[in-house]
């Protein structure tokens, strides 16, 4: 067999092995595979509740161990926890698309050196907060009960309950909530 005829066999393998997949996927009854990657967390250490749902499968940095998810959470595509210390989403939580969770702490290096890893603070997102696209949660931050943080926001110290931030201004929601 001619080198040409193999290499446009190993194509056409390579090209129909995702159409398979994709075909599959949609054979598939909705939120299957949100229930597969929930699944495949608990199997590596997660506390995930039977009603999570995943958009997209999230990057784990550490022991799956230190992330907590409470019911009826919903989390988009490209969520990044780094997980040095624990995380924990309380129920009813929604996080948009490339949330980045923190939780390594970093102290100055020498000069001339970059910082270097000192310690790992714990997250907790309260129950019923939403956390917008490509926010960034930092080491030791707690957000109140009911919050909103704004697309691309840095949360850096903690959120009182019922607040909504964005870039740098917060805004209590106490007097639009009964």
């Amino acid at each position: 067999m001619s080198t040409a005829v193999e290499t446009s066999r190993a194509g056409s393998r390579a090209q129909l092995a995702p159409s398979l997949l994709g075909w599959a996927l949609r054979q598939c009854p909705p939120f299957t595979v949100a229930r597969i990657i929930s699944a495949a967390l608990r199997l590596g250490g997660a506390e995930v509740a039977p009603s999570v749902i995943f958009w997209g499968m999230p990057t784990l940095i550490g022991a799956a161990s230190q992330l907590q998810i409470g019911e009826l959470c919903g989390l988009n595509f490209g969520c990044y926890f780094e997980l040095d210390a624990p995380v924990t989403l309380e129920p009813h939580v929604a996080v948009g698309h490339e949330v980045m969770f923190l939780t390594r702490t970093y102290e100055p290096g020498e000069s001339g050196r970059g910082a270097r890893p000192s310690g790992a603070k714990p997250i907790r997102i309260g129950a019923g907060s939403w956390l917008g696209s490509r926010s960034t949660i930092l080491p030791g931050v707690t957000i109140g009960a009911g919050s909103v943080i704004g697309a691309a926001a840095v949360v850096r110290s903690d959120v009182p309950p019922n607040t909504l931030v964005s870039g740098t201004r917060r805004l209590s929601l106490e007097k639009w909530r009964g």
